[in-house]
């Protein structure tokens, strides 16, 4: 009789080439990943809401509109006119495919009237319904 010897090696799984990958993968998402906020004016204050809602968190279709306590407006973090701003706003509208989305970031210690404006000429460039954007009030006070 014959006698086959077999010899049957134990298979390990070489883990240095995925352990590479997965840190290659992380290198190139952060280095892709913004990691700035989008129009956060440090010196705008926004006040407060009782009544969360959700908020778009698709950015890059929003255009946002920082109206600082003086009443000045700034818009992607240059200062912009009234008119500017309407012309910025039709341009944008006319070059989107979709309906843009109009974020007003009102700092709290501005008077209405400088909101009320740039709610104006935002309407005047034929965007319907600009959101204001509030800060979220912890309900426990």
């Amino acid at each position: 009789m014959i006698e086959i010897q077999s010899s049957r090696e134990e298979l390990e799984m070489n883990m240095a080439p995925m352990i590479d990958v997965v840190f290659l993968l992380i290198i190139f998402f952060l280095t892709a990943t913004t990691f700035s906020e989008k129009e956060r004016e440090q010196d705008v204050l926004l006040p407060t809401n009782r009544t969360p809602k959700s908020l778009s968190r698709a950015l890059d279709d929003n255009i946002i509109v920082n109206v600082i306590e003086s009443g000045e407006l700034r818009v992607q973090g240059s200062p912009m006119q009234h008119t500017q701003l309407q012309t910025f706003l039709k341009t944008e509208k006319d070059r989107s495919p979709r309906p843009i989305k109009v974020l007003v970031r009102a700092d709290k210690r501005t008077a209405y009237g400088n909101v009320a404006i740039a709610l104006e000429t935002i309407e005047r460039a034929g965007i319907q319904r600009p959101y204001i954007v509030t800060k979220l009030v912890d309900m426990k006070e």
